[in-house]
């Protein structure tokens, strides 16, 4: 029994060992570590590489280490499938498409191969693991007055445990503040969920985020989740004070300020006083602010303070300010126009003088307050009238006068604090100063008159001005007074004419107080003797095909404006013209003549303009030539156009041309494309297009004419060339495949070689065309590729390449083709050819040496029979010939000797092509 037993489990042991052997066969391609991830699909392949035909190949999965369960394979052509599987199989090739919908899918599976004689057998092992789900929350909470964050990631579902880390601004967090706590948790369906919490005190990060780190086998790349979270801003504080005024009190507002910072401040207020007046807390978007309202009698010289408290500051913030105490005391007075800069002491005399106009007294005084009261009087009563108190002054309204004299009392005060100002007043009487006048004469033109200005300006008191002139002579005159500070200034102008016909002196004279006797000044004006400044100029312009031309005579004179007239040549016949005339303001007049007229009409003749004025002794002239007449110039010229198929004729007419009178011949030429004038200057060019096709004016002379009205024309031929193509060439051996005697087309056969690269069939065009357009193209259709006048078969020929191609040359209505089979030779063919020619040339030369053999041996034995039979064979030889040709009967002597001339010709005909 316990032999068998041995026995038993050396035969487990063996057939262990060869599965083992079979699992590491190389003649199958598996994979034997494969990682699925959970919620996908993977690939399971089985192939055999080996050289034994397999009959049947299965996928299996163990149940146990012993037991196993077939999921699918292929046998006998068909394919099995015991599971929701995709399958692609062959004999010797099996691929599986299996979904991962759970972790029990992980395992140990085995692909087995069976042929007539061997098994193969390997194992793979599927690990699956699962993608982790990755959630970031933020949460915060107050502990013992400090606030601090909590920001949790969560790596859910994940297999195997995924790997969780922290990152602040980029680094890992540190130890104090931060502190990270992980929490693990296995699920049923065999993953898990891993918990990291980082929690921090919001005061002691600056940081707006932090970064949760996932590290997972399922994922290609670290994922990793950025968290806002709340930051801590230090806030800017500060203390400001100011005055406000209500129900006619005053009242200082503190403010205690703070911006800027996040989360609010505390802020709080230490008066040092007992009471605790009412505060106001407004906070703005940055910004927060608690004032206090303080009366300004009771709490002057008080040091008020500002208390901030804020998680970013690591102890408590104060600002201070102290409330000003007030004073009012040293009353000072001064009076206007006075040096301002100087403060004077209170004077017991303050004098004013008589006739000043808004005289001001000045008050001052020192303090501190922010508003106080003024109350004045004068000699224990009220003020005077005229007398205001404006603001800080006392105001003279008018002229200063004897009753404002006196002793004047102000007195400041703001509640219980006082200050008083005494001055008294005296009023000097007026003193008369003279200021002697600066005067000054101008002499300018304006609107066309000469204007001669005399001033005396700045003087006190206003000086008198006037003008001494020449009996005899007229002008106008005006008056101008102004007053400034005190001081007055006059002026008196004269307008007098641009230009005098005499010369004259005019006087200004000025009497003042300050002179001890009367001053003048003199301006002389000299005689007008302007000499006329005569200009003549000509323009031409087109009307129709015709050219006008305008003369304009110019002339710059005094008044009154010049006489002009127009002449022509040297008659004394003066032709009509258009005059016109504009005054300056200079004085001058500008007298403009002009004359229109067709320029034919006086063309080679001098134009002359007379002009008449009194300041001229005679009168002058100016000439002008006008141009000749000039007949047109014709040109004509024909060209082919490029983007066209018709050829375009242009006829130019340059000079004084009708559209009406440009045409072309012959007849036939109507309706021409366009007519198109062009003016340059002096010249008209008129353009005359004519587009036809070639083909109705070949051979032909066309003609550009132009009628004049005498009746005489102007002509320009040109001859238009007659074209042809007689054919279209093949410059390479061809042999024609139709005769050219036959009524079809000309069909040229042409042998390329096979296995050639570059080959070229050349082609020339026969013919008296300047240029050609050449296309060819295969029986299909198919256009090949051509190299100017060459068809290219830039590779080896094929099959595509042989066969029918047409070739057309064609300029215009010219045309001419070609026909081409193209066929193809190889060096086999080649060798056979001439192995066969080879053969036949021996063969025949064989046969006509045996034939020329019997012939010699046989001559001198036959009889006359035979000479018989050899002459009726000969006859039958002569038969097709012409009858010239046939022999009489004749003697026996005469057929021996026509027997010696009796030959014998075996023609062998053999055609090739190469």
């Amino acid at each position: 029994m316990g032999c068998t037993r041995l026995l038993l489990l050396g035969l487990v042991l063996n057939v262990a060992h060869c599965r083992e052997m079979l699992d590491n066969d190389t003649n199958l391609d598996i994979s034997h570590n494969i990682i699925a991830i959970l919620g996908e699909a993977i690939y399971l392949n089985c192939s055999y590489v080996g050289e034994s035909q397999i009959e049947r190949v299965e996928l299996k999965r163990y149940i146990t280490s012993k037991k196993a369960k077939r999921l699918a394979g292929f046998s006998n052509g068909k394919i099995f499938n015991n599971g929701n599987f995709s399958i692609q199989a062959s004999s010797a090739y099996l691929r599986v498409l299996m979904n991962v919908t759970s972790v029990e899918v992980e395992g140990k599976y085995s692909c087995e191969f069976e042929s007539g004689v061997d098994n193969f057998f390997s194992t793979l092992f599927i690990t699956v693991i699962a993608r982790p789900d990755v959630n970031v929350i933020v949460t915060g909470e107050t502990v013992n007055g400090t606030h601090y964050q909590s920001v949790s990631c969560s790596a859910t579902g994940g297999r195997p445990v995924p790997q969780i880390s922290w990152l602040v601004s980029g680094l890992p967090p540190s130890d104090p503040p931060f502190t990270v706590n992980m929490t693990k948790t296995h699920h049923s369906d065999g993953t898990s969920t891993l918990r990291s919490i980082l929690r921090f005190p919001t005061h002691l990060q600056d940081e707006d985020s932090v970064t949760c780190v996932v590290h997972h086998p399922a994922l290609s790349n670290p994922e990793f989740t950025t968290a806002r979270v709340e930051t801590y801003t230090k806030p800017n504080v500060t203390i400001k004070a100011k005055m406000v005024q209500q129900e006619g009190n005053d009242f200082w507002v503190v403010f205690c300020i703070s911006s800027g910072g996040s989360p609010a401040t505390d802020i709080s207020l230490a008066l040092n006083t007992s009471e605790e007046p009412q505060r106001q807390t407004d906070t703005d978007r940055d910004m927060q602010r608690v004032s206090v309202q303080l009366p300004t009698t009771e709490y002057q010289g008080h040091n008020i303070t500002c208390i901030f408290h804020h998680p970013k500051f690591t102890h408590k913030e104060t600002r201070n300010i102290m409330l000003p105490t007030f004073y009012l005391s040293s009353a000072q007075s001064y009076s206007e126009p006075a040096d301002n800069s100087e403060d004077f002491p209170i004077p017991e005399l303050l004098a004013l003088q008589e006739g000043d106009a808004g005289a001001v007294i000045g008050l001052k005084v020192t303090e501190n307050v922010p508003r106080y009261n003024v109350i004045c009087k004068k000699d224990d009563g009220v003020l005077p009238d005229g007398v205001e108190l404006l603001g800080r002054n006392l105001t003279i309204q008018g002229p200063v006068e004897h009753h404002h004299a006196g002793l004047y009392e102000c007195v400041f005060s703001y509640h219980h604090l006082k200050a008083k100002l005494k001055f008294n007043v005296t009023v000097k009487p007026p003193v008369v100063h003279y200021v002697p006048p600066t005067v000054q004469t101008e002499l300018r033109t304006e609107y066309g008159r000469r204007v001669i200005e005399c001033s005396a300006a700045d003087a006190v008191p206003a000086a008198n001005v006037s003008w001494l002139l020449p009996e005899g002579v007229s002008v106008d005159f005006w008056f101008n007074s102004t007053s400034h500070n005190g001081s007055h200034s006059v002026s008196e102008v004269l307008l007098l004419p641009a230009c005098l016909p005499l010369e004259i002196t005019a006087e200004c004279v000025i009497k003042h107080p300050a002179f001890e006797k009367p001053e003048s000044r003199s301006i002389t004006l000299p005689l007008c003797v302007a000499h006329p400044n005569i200009t003549i100029s000509s323009s031409t312009e087109w009307r129709g095909g015709r050219k006008y031309t305008k003369v304009h005579c110019s002339v710059d004179s005094a008044a009154p404006a010049a006489d002009v007239t127009w002449y022509v040549g040297n008659s004394n016949n003066s032709i009509a013209s258009l005059m016109e005339s504009e005054a300056h303001d200079d004085g001058l007049v500008s007298a403009r003549s002009s004359v229109h007229f067709l320029s034919s009409i006086y063309a080679g003749q001098n134009l002359m303009c007379m002009v008449k004025h009194s300041s001229l002794e005679a009168p002058e002239t100016r000439t002008i030539a006008i141009p000749e007449h000039k007949p047109p110039l014709l040109s004509l010229s024909v060209v082919r156009q490029r983007h066209s198929p018709l050829w375009l004729a242009v006829c130019d007419c340059i000079g004084e041309c009708v559209e009406s009178k440009l045409a072309f011949l012959p007849e036939s030429t109507k309706n021409p494309l366009s007519v198109n004038s062009e003016y340059g200057g002096n010249t008209l060019k008129v353009r005359l297009a004519y587009e036809f096709p070639l083909s109705s004016h070949e051979g032909q002379n066309l003609t550009c004419v132009y009628q004049f009205d005498h009746m005489v024309t102007e002509k320009r031929t040109v001859h238009i060339p007659r074209y042809y193509i007689s054919s279209v060439r093949i410059l390479n051996h061809t042999s024609p495949l139709r005769s050219h005697y036959s009524d079809g087309a000309v069909l040229y056969r042409l042998s390329l070689h096979k296995d050639s690269h570059v080959q070229k069939i050349l082609l020339q065009i026969e013919g008296n065309v300047p240029e050609y357009n050449l296309s060819c193209q295969r029986s299909d259709g198919s256009f090949v590729q051509m190299d100017g006048a060459a068809i290219i078969f830039p590779s080896a020929l094929t099959e595509q390449d042989k066969g029918l191609y047409i070739c057309q040359a064609s300029f215009y209505h010219h045309t001419a083709t070609v026909s081409i089979q193209v066929e193809d030779t190889s060096e086999e063919q080649m060798f056979v050819l001439v192995a066969i020619m080879c053969l036949s040339s021996a063969s025949a030369i064989t046969l006509v040496l045996v034939i020329i053999l019997c012939v010699c041996c046989k001559r001198n034995k036959r009889t006359y029979k035979q000479r018989e039979s050899l002459a009726g064979l000969t006859a039958l030889m002569q038969e097709p010939g012409s009858p010239q040709m046939k022999k009489p009967e004749g003697t026996e002597k005469d057929s021996e000797e026509y027997a010696h001339l009796v030959g014998y010709a075996i023609v062998i005909d053999v055609k090739s092509t190469v």
